[in-house]
């Protein structure tokens, strides 16, 4: 059984960016775009805080789809979270969802999915690791390069937030 379940844990982190889209289409059918947005401002703004904090130790290695990582990472946010880049992407479709406003069937079905999705992923990615020496790495401001997608993708979803709230 558990090798059924790392195997699904690589296919889900394979196709981790592309599993998401259903689910903001959905999301954006389903909207009711929230009037008071400063919960969902502040939760996306800290999962990218932290999403920057985690990608400038990681760098293209978080990038990958497919586990190819030598060493296991133990400063930085590596050093208190294990996946630091999972939890800003947790808090990422939080704000997300508390932005939009979908109905709150969606809102925990979303929540869930994501839960599900993310622990399949880190566990297969912790089975990869367990083996894997630890290391200190620096923090390199060229390792964000990887992250201009994420902040692309983040500013359409908020610009297409704001043309929904006031159509």
């Amino acid at each position: 059984m558990q090798r059924v379940l790392i195997k699904l844990g690589r296919m889900l982190f394979r196709y981790r960016a592309v599993i998401a889209v259903p689910f903001f289409v959905a999301l954006v059918i389903l909207s009711r775009p929230t009037t008071k947005p400063l919960a969902g401002c502040i939760l996306l703004l800290a999962g990218l805080g932290i999403r920057l904090w985690a990608a400038g130790y990681i760098g293209t290695r978080g990038r990958t789809h497919v586990f190819r990582t030598e060493y296991r990472i133990i400063n930085g946010p590596y050093q208190m979270l294990r996946h630091p880049l999972y939890i800003g992407n947790f808090l990422l479709v939080l704000g997300v969802t508390l932005l939009y406003g979908p109905p709150l069937w969606y809102a925990f079905l979303t929540i869930v999915s994501y839960i599900t999705v993310y622990t399949l992923i880190a566990s297969s990615e912790s089975w990869h690791l367990r083996e894997r020496p630890e290391m200190r790495v620096a923090y390199r401001f060229v390792n964000l390069r990887g992250e201009v997608s994420t902040m692309i993708c983040v500013c359409t979803i908020c610009i297409l937030y704001l043309i929904l709230r006031f159509l």
